[in-house]
């Protein structure tokens, strides 16, 4: 093979790893619903991956632990080295309320790593690994074990508030919305507790709740706003950083209450080939049928030399 040929594949194929690694691009919803049956409360938990262009859904699997009881999740992460997802329970759920769940995406099995201590409104790994979560009943940022769930707060405990999202970006500067989506976009300092008073929110489909957060990898901050009824009609948005403007991308199935993006592993690519737009698949297949009739000319011109 001459040189000229090897750089036209290597590059072909550069191309399709760079497309590749895009679909493995995966953002995830869960939701949660309680409604009345046989004069109780009953729970149901969902997991769908979302499209990022319209937010159009698709259901992936219920939610249950291994015993199948369904279970309701409020924050969802992915560690960003091995890409386990990590949710933690709403206190409405009928078994272990409060507490932190590892989830298989496939089946939307869950098992129990421990209670929390504490009730949480959302979770948010930074790039070393380290998982913090949001307490809304002291204001408080939280450190979580991975190993007992166990949570160490941070900082001095505040007033009482009403859940907020959390999100932590590429430097590790996490944000908060303890006023819901009336309130300020504010930053924590994930070694102190400090909480730093952001800009005002404007703009937000519904003046009610920002119920969680995540950022994309190229650093778009995504939100879930919701209206606050039963059910809960939820928007998918995003939140500049810097003005605190919220600008809607579409419509998410009611009650839709965690976001997370998970990046990189074999076990997303499924899903994220499942939500991918038909232009970026009409691009993948483009990019990968110049690969191969660049190889199939590189090995005709071998056979006849």
């Amino acid at each position: 093979m001459n040189r000229r040929a090897t750089f036209t594949v290597l590059l072909a194929a550069a191309l399709l790893l760079g497309s590749a690694g895009a679909a493995a691009q995966a953002l995830y919803a869960t939701s949660i619903r309680v409604f009345a049956s046989g004069g109780k409360d009953k729970v149901v938990g969902s997991l769908y991956t979302l499209n990022l262009a319209d937010a159009s859904a698709k259901l992936v699997a219920p939610i249950r632990m291994k015993n199948e009881t369904a279970i309701g999740i409020t924050g969802l992460a992915v560690h960003p080295t091995s890409g386990i997802f990590y949710g933690i329970t709403s206190a409405l759920s009928p078994v272990n309320p409060r507490s932190l769940v590892t989830i298989d995406v496939n089946t939307g099995d869950a098992d129990l790593v421990g209670p929390l201590g504490a009730a949480g409104s959302d979770i948010a790994f930074d790039a070393s690994g380290a998982l913090y979560v949001w307490l809304p009943g002291t204001s408080q940022l939280g450190v979580v074990d991975l190993g007992s769930a166990t949570v160490k707060p941070l900082g001095t405990p505040g007033p009482a508030g009403n859940g907020g999202g959390l999100a932590i970006d590429g430097k590790g500067t996490a944000y908060v919305t303890p006023g819901g989506a009336s309130g300020t976009l504010d930053r924590v300092d994930t070694q102190t507790g400090a909480i730093v008073r952001g800009p005002p929110l404007t703009g937000a489909p519904f003046p009610t709740a920002i119920t969680a957060m995540t950022f994309t990898p190229s650093g778009l901050l995504l939100a879930v706003n919701a209206n606050g009824g039963s059910p809960a009609s939820v928007r998918l948005v995003t939140i500049n950083t810097a003005s605190g403007q919220v600008s809607p991308i579409g419509a998410l199935p009611d009650d839709t209450d965690a976001l997370a993006f998970a990046s990189g592993g074999s076990h997303d690519i499924r899903s994220a080939l499942a939500t991918m737009s038909g232009r970026t698949l009409a691009l993948l297949s483009l990019v990968l049928g110049l690969v191969l009739a660049v190889a199939a000319m590189v090995l005709v011109k071998s056979l006849r030399s």
